[in-house]
């Protein structure tokens, strides 16, 4: 069930994360500085917490059409695929900060232990509460599970805290927020802007490589430095 409103807003997060990333990749090669709490820190938060959000509206409304586990499944495939794909990449090109448990992997994570509540918003509602009240640890060993709080550096990390909670949270909500599954705004969005919105894995996919090609061929990157 696709709302076209819902579809826009991933586009904007889709660009607020071209922009965010492009500004890490500059601070990862030591080009800019970011530093916690100022406005490039600020804007990689808000853009997680968008796409995130949107991603728990999204599964509920896709499963008040089709309840099926399998096809979730099948769904979910795709995710886990892309998941490990960049996993093994980035662990190729930057063993140090390689992603272990990114945005794919909470999402995959997210499609398959979110099913038993996809249509029942108050035990999700609940769930999301408690996994934002869950302790994370400082061991290393459990980043693999989202449940490590701080101690290794990744270029891409979603913690289950909070990340696994905002997105039972804002399934919840999306019963509030779209209870007959129809859009909210009566406005005509453009197609070329809205199949952002609905091809972000694939924009996500080959975005990295891009915006590095992109410094490389700018001279401010040799390869040396991958």
């Amino acid at each position: 069930m696709r709302i076209d409103e819902l579809d826009s807003l991933r586009a904007t997060a889709l660009v607020m994360m071209l922009i965010s990333n492009f500004v890490s990749d500059l601070d990862y090669f030591g080009i800019m500085e970011v530093v916690k709490g100022d406005k490039w820190w600020w804007l990689a938060r808000s853009t997680a917490f968008l796409f995130v959000s949107i991603s728990g509206i999204s599964y509920f409304l896709a499963h008040q059409k089709e309840y099926d586990f399998m096809t979730t499944l099948k769904r979910t495939q795709r995710l886990i695929f892309w998941a490990f794909a960049i996993t093994l990449v980035t662990f190729f090109f930057a063993p140090d900060a390689y992603v272990r448990f990114g945005v794919l992997h909470l999402l995959a994570l997210a499609s398959i232990v979110a099913f038993p509540v996809a249509r029942k918003p108050f035990y999700a509602f609940s769930i999301g509460v408690l996994l934002l009240a869950i302790p994370l640890s400082s061991n290393s060993n459990l980043v693999w599970l989202g449940l490590q709080e701080t101690g290794t550096f990744a270029v891409d990390y979603f913690p289950i805290n909070p990340w696994l909670g905002i997105f039972f949270i804002f399934l919840s909500a999306a019963c509030k927020i779209y209870p007959a599954g129809k859009p909210v705004l009566s406005f005509k969005w453009p197609e070329k802007w809205l199949w952002f919105g609905r091809n972000t894995l694939i924009v996500y996919v080959i975005h990295q490589p891009i915006l590095i090609g992109l410094l490389i061929l700018s001279g401010n990157v040799s390869l040396e430095d991958l």
